[in-house]
């Protein structure tokens, strides 16, 4: 049975259910529109199209990891900004020819100290919020209270297409190579299927994410 979308592509039931998530429970309704914008970019296959669906595909993984975690950016330019009042430029490669003994350099105080190592900290956290970005969506919306529960071949999948799909979008000198028509319909069909896991009810959530791994280990 299909749904009629009311323009464009035809939806699939299981696709119908992803679009009525994103537009109606998740609220998203520019999400829903790109997603089934994608779909019938691969279904018509305009010029372009690979760039286009990826670029979707790479921002519906993006912005669904973060959904229902705080997205907390490194606030450099503040940090810098507060550092900057109390450097001393003899404490850096500007003085450093006044320095009597250059291996020992200067005592910084401990206040500067303190704002320098805010910056490290503040930093590091960044990072490993962009590192742990794989795993937001399965415990945002799969029910996995912890990273290392979310099942390997799930997950590989996940980050396999995320890649992809962030080295397509951006245009190039050069064309793409020959598979990547192949490729892209590949790879929007194992975002699509994890989305409708997403959307799907708990026992077919189960029953899905059985069938996905199953795909997987052959």
């Amino acid at each position: 049975m299909n749904h009629a979308s009311s323009e464009g592509v035809t939806l699939s039931t299981e696709q119908q259910t992803v679009f009525d998530w994103l537009n109606n429970e998740l609220r998203l309704p520019v999400y829903a529109e790109a997603y089934k914008g994608a779909l019938d970019l691969l279904d018509k296959k305009p010029p372009g199209y690979i760039t286009f669906v990826s670029h979707a595909g790479r921002d519906l993984m993006n912005g669904l990891a973060r959904l229902g975690t705080e997205r907390k950016q490194v606030p450099y330019t503040n940090l810098v900004e507060e550092l900057q009042k109390d450097w001393e430029d003899e404490w850096g490669t500007v003085g450093v020819n006044n320095i009597d003994n250059a291996e020992n350099g200067h005592l910084i105080p401990y206040e500067v100290c303190k704002k320098i190592q805010d910056l490290i900290a503040e930093h590091r956290t960044g990072h490993l919020r962009a590192s742990e970005a794989d795993s937001l969506f399965f415990t945002n919306f799969l029910d996995y209270a912890d990273k290392e529960e979310i099942p390997h071949n799930l997950l590989m999948e996940w980050r396999d297409t995320r890649k992809w799909f962030v080295a397509h979008t951006h245009l190039r000198e050069d064309e793409f190579e020959m598979e990547a028509s192949s490729e892209v319909e590949r790879h929007f069909r194992t975002l699509d299927g994890l989305l409708h896991v997403a959307a799907s009810s708990e026992l077919e959530q189960i029953r899905s994410i059985h069938e996905i791994l199953e795909e997987t280990n052959e």
